[in-house]
């Protein structure tokens, strides 16, 4: 009898899950097949597949809605975000979890509840500070440094929580043959980051290229260094009643973090679970 009720409970999980999948991946697919309409066809039946896949879609939306110097810029702010946060990240988690500081558990704590702060009640002081700093004229630091400020603590309390599942034989190993501290992470450490490293690269990576409300405040008095998601909102006002551009804009946004978690998700699975168990 509990055998039945496993069986008809691990069938329910399986159908939400599908039904999670489903949904997430439906809005994706309809956009990619509206991409190659033209819009008699959208409006003549918004279900149906493109009569004849419209290229040109993603000329209009790459060179007229200029989305493609958006995605160039929007790759130099991620590209710069996720190279600071990582170095800054991997530094900090292992000097808190591996080097005996004092104070170490309790700032990992208060890391934790900044995480916890929802971003908006920091967009007014976070402003203040880059303008008294004079970076709202700059192209892309006024983005890149504050991405960098709200991805580091979630960044580095990930990984802390994975280098305290490394034994302390093996840091005190190299020690004992006379290694400093950078020489133990870099060389006995940092082989084994792999899956942590993509893991806290996937969720900083979805922050920074999807992120809007940070950016279009940014970058309110200037017109370069314009990100993807600002550029959208451009191009759809430009643009609203071109369905198939204004989807081919959308799916060259979506695409690149598909395409990102396909090629990481092994690594990725891995770093989830890799503090799940001590030892």
């Amino acid at each position: 009898m509990s055998t039945r009720k496993e069986n008809i409970s691990i069938w329910v999980m399986r159908l939400v899950l599908i039904l999670f999948a489903v949904c997430s991946i439906f809005p994706v697919i309809f956009a990619v097949f509206t991409s190659f309409k033209t819009n008699q066809e959208f409006y003549k039946n918004i279900w149906a597949l493109p009569e004849s896949f419209q290229f040109n879609n993603y000329v209009t939306a790459i060179i007229d809605g200029k989305i493609g110097e958006y995605a160039i810029n929007s790759i130099i702010i991620s590209g710069i975000s996720l190279f600071l946060v990582l170095l800054i990240a991997i530094l900090a988690a292992y000097a808190l979890s591996r080097m005996n500081l004092p104070g170490a558990s309790a700032f990992l704590v208060g890391l934790i509840l900044i995480q916890i702060l929802p971003t908006e009640s920091l967009i007014i002081p976070e402003y203040m500070i880059v303008s008294k700093l004079g970076l709202l004229q700059t192209r892309y630091w006024a983005m890149i440094l504050p991405y960098v400020g709200w991805m580091l603590p979630g960044t580095i309390v990930i990984l802390a929580n994975f280098f305290k599942t490394i034994p302390m034989e093996l840091i005190e190993a190299a020690r004992i043959d006379g290694a400093s501290e950078f020489q133990t992470m870099r060389k006995v450490i940092a082989p084994l980051m792999k899956s942590s490293i993509t893991t806290c690269l996937v969720f900083d990576f979805c922050f920074v290229w999807g992120e809007l409300m940070w950016a279009q405040i940014a970058t309110l008095v200037k017109e370069d260094g314009i990100p993807l998601t600002i550029g959208l909102l451009n191009f759809k006002g430009l643009y609203s009643t071109d369905w198939g551009a204004t989807a081919a804009a959308i799916c060259i946004i979506t695409i690149p973090l598909y395409v990102l978690f396909l090629f990481t998700q092994k690594y990725f699975i891995e770093g989830l679970t890799a503090g799940s168990v001590k030892g």
